[in-house]
């Protein structure tokens, strides 16, 4: 069996991150915490017993969700046995499996999939969507996040980014299309991430920019 992807980057994601990164952008925790953040807001006042991170990687979301959903049950899936490793480490106390079957039965209240569906073949997206709504409880949702193509500082990371080598970003039209086939109901979508630290004060504008297709990724909110 070939050898997963990101088994080769699990030791150093965080540095070859950051050396694609543009100068003064490097501190990349910011902008994972960003999208967690953004997940907290919109399901503020839900009930969220246990949380998903699908494709979760070497596990840098998974401490976030944690400070922001600190009574959650976090799960963390990922093939990539090596980034599951490094997930072990960086966020101890979650239950991680490379195994997909693993998931069904659980039900969770929330999937958050950040940058993860771009790595997969765009013949088994849809599938891969499928998965992620049966493993939804029936008031669960996932929150997709993906790059936004149109953001010419996307592109530049993209395009030198070694674990984005074989990878192919997607619109956020090709997003919904892909949720209305995998059988989920889109409850809202945005652009995000216009702000990097340095402006951080102004995160308060984003949402009257939600339509805007310049932040340098979107969102969409899903359910069942």
């Amino acid at each position: 069996m070939a050898e997963p992807e990101f088994d080769r980057f699990a030791k150093d994601y965080d540095r070859v991150l950051a050396d694609a990164m543009p100068a003064g952008m490097e501190e990349s925790g910011y902008f994972v915490e960003y999208k967690v953040a953004v997940m907290a807001r919109r399901l503020r006042g839900r009930p969220v017993r246990r949380i998903l991170d699908f494709g979760c990687g070497a596990g840098r979301s998974l401490p976030f969700l944690r400070k922001y959903f600190p009574d959650s049950e976090l799960w963390g899936y990922d093939v990539s046995p090596a980034s599951l490793a490094a997930a072990s480490a960086h966020c101890p106390g979650v239950t991680l499996c490379a195994d997909a079957s693993a998931l069904a039965g659980a039900s969770f209240d929330a999937i958050l999939a950040a940058n993860v569906f771009h790595h997969i073949e765009p013949a088994d997206r849809v599938d891969s969507l499928v998965r992620c709504r049966d493993a939804l409880g029936d008031d669960g949702r996932m929150f997709l996040f993906e790059h936004n193509p149109r953001n010419p500082v996307t592109r530049w990371v993209f395009e030198r980014c070694a674990f984005d080598v074989d990878a192919e970003m997607f619109s956020l039209a090709t997003a919904l299309e892909l949720a209305g086939r995998a059988g989920l109901s889109v409850e809202h979508r945005a652009y995000t991430l216009f702000f990097p630290r340095p402006l951080a004060w102004l995160r308060g504008l984003e949402p009257m920019l939600a339509r805007v297709p310049v932040g340098a990724q979107y969102y969409v909110q899903l359910a069942r």
